[in-house]
């Protein structure tokens, strides 16, 4: 039964497998529970910061600032281009 399946879909026009294809995925999604693909709200982009925020921190190291990182650029291209 699923060969034959296949085997009809196989034959059709592209237009219509992709959309047969697209069905098939929104109803995979819905089964499984994932929300459809849409633009987030300004709350969940900020709740999607706060949990990312600090992420790749080092513990009991800071960041470097600007100039640090600027500097070490500029080291960076004085050695590169010597």
């Amino acid at each position: 039964m699923e060969t034959e399946i296949i085997d009809e879909i196989i034959h059709l026009p592209i237009a219509e497998r992709k959309e047969i294809v697209k069905k098939i995925s929104k109803s995979i999604r819905e089964d499984m529970g994932l929300k459809e693909n849409r633009e987030l709200t300004p709350e969940e982009r900020h709740a999607a910061y706060l949990s990312l925020k600090g992420a790749l921190a080092v513990p009991g190291k800071t960041p470097p600032t600007d100039e640090e990182i600027k500097e070490d650029y500029v080291n960076y291209l004085v050695e590169k281009y010597k």
